[in-house]
């Protein structure tokens, strides 16, 4: 019988979940924390960055993120800040603490990006194409 897509996706996600978890947890933090620092110093430049960001960009319920964030304000690793725009809203930052993390953690996915490219050679566009797609069919059907 030939492989599951279905089977190897999920084990090639819990796959890179483990080796991103253990790359955290040598800087302290949880894969989930490094994500979120990442994505906060690639987008903050640009942008204000709220709450409803990090729901969108990583598909996570609200109060998961709540939790999340208040767990990450204990921790030093970011503040929530007032917006210029919208004063109701609160705009998140990193600190000086999570900016030193940050440079790591962004080198670390960088060189990851690198040898799963390497590996998939010619092929990986077509590759991120057909997994983008694989993707919207997905929501698709949960949309419905």
């Amino acid at each position: 019988m030939t492989e599951q897509i279905g089977i190897l996706l999920k084990n090639l996600n819990n796959d890179l979940q483990r080796y991103s978890d253990r790359e955290a947890k040598k800087m302290g933090i949880t894969q989930v924390q490094m994500s979120i620092i990442d994505f906060i110093y690639r987008n903050e430049a640009n942008r204000e960055l709220h709450q409803t960001d990090v729901e969108q960009e990583f598909n996570i319920q609200k109060s998961s993120v709540t939790a999340l964030l208040q767990l990450m304000e204990k921790k030093s690793l970011i503040v929530r800040a007032p917006s210029k725009q919208d004063s109701r809203y609160k705009i998140l930052l990193l600190t000086a603490k999570a900016r030193k993390l940050a440079k790591r953690i962004r080198a670390f996915y960088d060189q990851n990006e690198t040898e799963i490219r390497n590996i998939l050679g010619d092929d990986s566009e077509k590759f991120i194409k057909d997994v983008v797609n694989l993707r919207q069919f997905l929501t698709s059907r949960l949309d419905q």
